[in-house]
């Protein structure tokens, strides 16, 4: 019973913070917490308990895989009944959802989630069969027992008879069920996408709560409070609020006018611009104003946001992170993952809160919980939470909701899914207590600032773009021009320009290895010569990007990349070369190119490369993008100044907002509306891929010959507990050495009954160049996208 109430209370607690802004809140509160307290009854039958008793392991087995132990159907009905009861009761106006919600979120609470539609027709076409388990089930409940339980656990929000309530379940319930489908299909025609969020919220809380009840006993969940004044306090210490020249005076004039504006926002304004230059510091003061809204809630509302920082890619996790860390850390706060979190796919699985480190397995449940007050993850673990039907994604839906949400480089968010996102985020915003600032230099039309939907938070950005002329735009593109073109071209550049630092940046790595090698091969002196691909193993790109950002002085750079260089990675060159792509990639590269004004004015040329085939950049990008972006470069002459690119931005999403089909977004919307669990789960894919991939274990060097042997260890280890948390320990580790190609290119290096590949030390110089990474020598060029 301790279990069943402390998870109904955290349910409670979760959904209270939550969901303030709906109608009938406090009902919502209530159905939470009935969910929480009723969500193992099925453990109460004879069956189950019998199982719990059973010491022999093979007998376990047996008992586990009978229907009568299952509790997972009992519970659900039990809980949908008691859900319908306590709001026929209340006469609530929530979605009329709730009850067929609450049934979902008990019964597959174990499991992923399912269409609502296809859960009622699978449990009602064997209902025979289904009754007859119930029947068994409820007769071997000891009725007495349950009900004083169940007494105790709802007095006070709502009562039950609980023998009537068993005998209407096995006499009305699935008929009850199937009677909510003309509901589902009438929120589906209606596009109500709110029952969606109720219903994921509703599950999320009872994940999270009986996961960390019966997990984190012990563990000290308690929040931490952070200084508004924290960003103010580095930036002091760091002597950046001294600096008044150049660039440095225009990001203390953003920061500072961004961050002041913060004290007298109105709260009922929840979507926030930051579209302000590139290299002007949005990292620190989008922190800064996340901080201040945070302690305004605090104070005002008496809610404690945490903070959730997204990014696009993984290769600027790292960086953000490092930045964060130094901000707490110069305040003499310890940035541990309760204050600070990162998580990804490929997260070490390391948790710790003061001096103490806890085992991979608690690790895991606290990151994926999202236990921390600062949170710095990926655009994908944002979108596919929010859109899912996993259990383990959907687990930290509730910390999205009632948070701040900084979107970084937002502009990378597939045009397909504006309308989904726009509709979606609105909706959190607006009914489930979150704020969202979005961050970037090149604003996407996703919400309208004519309507109101979104505010900027500086008070003329116009002025801050207009300010900036540090680099000029040549649109080289009367026509395409082959590899060799381009390589003569570059050589003559090179050699021209002995003093400056380039980077050029390609659309697929076939390009990007044949122009490396070329450079590389005129044998240049005082100058370092840099690849990037995502076919070089992450240790060794981390490092790259590392060194090419931290040398100063000495040699002139050259860095030749495919688009993992886009966004956020803090490099600077002076001179950059664009293969063609749209307009908004364009402008990120750009970003990279004289960043803190040094040496005049930079130059970004924008080419159009072509194999024996077609246009380079029509093997990676929408079609439609590319003709948009060329209509609009065509149109604006030999030389773009910087002080132009904010129009052109806003001319070019106005074209690609008018144009854009919509398809993907509404079919999308349309399962949400219709509680299509399932199919969104399968169909939401923020990065699509165009073949199939497997992962490859690359061995570079001693280490990874240390961590591979590791890895195959584990296949010894027959204890399954003991393996996964082995591997949870390994698990970082191995994606430092781990690249993802193309199945056909890799299916002779997948190790047999492991699925991944593996290339030794002996076979590298087959595979895999130290220089540009896997050997791909006859590929076509479709294989070789980043």
């Amino acid at each position: 019973m301790d279990h069943l109430r402390n998870v109904g209370e955290m349910c409670r607690r979760t959904v209270a913070e939550s969901a303030r802004n709906l109608d009938d809140a406090e009902i919502l509160k209530n159905v939470a917490y009935i969910i929480g307290a009723t969500h193992d009854l099925g453990k109460a039958t004879g069956f189950f308990q019998e199982y719990l008793r059973e010491t022999d392991e093979k007998r376990r087995r047996a008992l586990r895989s009978r229907d009568v132990t299952k509790h997972g159907l009992l519970s659900s009905l039990f809980t949908y009944a008691i859900v319908r009861e306590h709001l026929r009761k209340r006469g609530c106006e929530m979605p009329g959802a709730l009850p067929l919600v609450s049934f979902i979120a008990v019964r597959r609470h174990h499991g992923d989630l399912t269409n609502a539609l296809d859960e009622i027709s699978a449990i009602y076409a064997e209902r025979e069969r289904v009754l007859s388990v119930i029947e068994e089930q409820v007769s071997s409940l000891d009725r007495n027992e349950c009900a004083q339980i169940f007494n105790a656990l709802l007095g006070g929000v709502v009562e039950i008879d609980l023998d009537s309530l068993l005998d209407h379940i096995l006499r009305d319930a699935l008929k009850d069920l199937r009677g909510e489908k003309p509901l589902v299909r009438n929120l589906g025609r209606r596009n109500d996408v709110l029952p969606y969020f109720v219903a994921q919220l509703l599950y999320s809380a009872l994940l999270d709560a009986d996961k960390t009840d019966a997990g984190l006993e012990g563990v000290d969940l308690g929040r931490v409070n952070i200084p508004p004044d924290l960003v103010d306090r580095y930036r002091e210490a760091r002597g950046f609020s001294e600096r008044r020249d150049g660039i440095n005076g225009m990001r203390n004039e953003i920061y500072h006018d961004a961050v002041s504006r913060i004290s007298g926002w109105d709260l009922n304004e929840r979507i926030i611009s930051l579209n302000v230059p590139t290299g002007t510091g949005k990292t620190l003061t989008s922190l800064a104003m996340a901080l201040r809204l945070r302690r305004r809630l605090m104070n005002e509302r008496g809610v404690m946001p945490r903070i959730v920082y997204a990014l696009p890619f993984l290769s600027i996790i790292d960086q953000t992170c490092d930045v964060f860390e130094d901000v707490l850390e110069s305040a003499g706060i310890r940035a541990d993952s309760s204050v600070l979190l990162k998580h990804h796919h490929l997260s070490d699985i390391t948790y710790t809160k003061g001096d103490e480190e806890f085992e991979s397995d608690v690790s895991l449940l606290l990151m994926e919980g999202w236990n921390s007050e600062i949170v710095v993850t990926t655009f994908w673990q944002l979108f596919h939470t929010i859109f899912s039907n996993r259990n383990r994604r959907l687990r930290k839906f509730n910390r999205i909701a009632n948070s701040i949400i900084i979107m970084d480089e937002v502009q990378a968010v597939p045009h397909r899914y504006w309308h989904l996102l726009h509709d979606s985020l609105k909706m959190l915003c607006e009914k489930f207590n979150s704020y969202l600032i979005l961050v970037t230099a090149t604003q996407p039309l996703i919400f309208s600032e004519e309507s109101g939907e979104i505010r900027e938070a500086v008070s003329d950005k116009e002025r801050y773009f207009r300010a900036l002329n540090r680099v000029e735009l040549r649109p080289m593109i009367d026509a395409p021009m082959s590899l060799e073109e381009f390589e003569a071209l570059l050589e003559g550049e090179i050699h021209n320009n002995p003093e400056k630092d380039f980077l050029i940046v390609l659309n697929t790595i076939r390009s990007a290895r044949n122009v490396y090698s070329a450079i590389k091969a005129l044998d240049l002196r005082d100058t370092e010569l840099f690849y990037l691909s995502t076919h070089v193993v992450p240790r060794d790109r981390r490092d790259r990007i590392r060194r090419i950002r931290d040398e100063r002085g000495g040699r002139r750079k050259i860095t030749v990349s495919t688009q993992l260089i886009e966004a956020g990675v803090d490099i600077d060159a002076d001179i950059v070369f664009r293969d063609l792509a749209p307009l908004d990639s364009i402008n990120q590269v750009a970003g990279r190119c004289n960043r803190n004004l040094s040496k005049g004015r930079g130059r970004v040329s924008v080419v159009i490369l072509r194999d024996e085939r077609r246009e380079l950049c029509r093997y990676i990008y929408d079609g439609f993008l590319i003709s948009k972006t060329l209509d609009i470069l065509r149109s604006c002459g030999e030389c773009i100044e910087e002080r132009e690119i904010l129009e052109l931005n806003s001319r070019y999403f106005r074209v690609v907002r008018s144009g854009m089909s919509d398809e993907t977004s509404r079919r999308c919307m349309s399962m949400l509306s219709g509680l299509e669990f399932g199919d969104l789960g399968e169909s939401f894919r923020l990065i699509e891929e165009d073949e199939p991939r497997v992962d490859v274990f690359v061995e570079t060097d001693e280490r990874a010959s240390d961590v591979w042997q590791a890895y195959r260890d584990l296949r010894s280890e027959r204890d399954l507990w003991e393996r996964r948390r082995r591997y949870l320990r390994l698990r970082n580790a191995l994606s430092d050495y781990m690249i993802s190609l193309p199945r056909r290119l890799a299916a002779d290096l997948v190790v047999e009954n492991q699925g991944t590949g593996y290339i030794s030390m002996d076979e590298l110089p087959h595979y895999y160049d130290p220089e540009t990474g896997f050997r791909v020598e006859d590929a076509g060029e479709g294989s070789m996208i980043i």
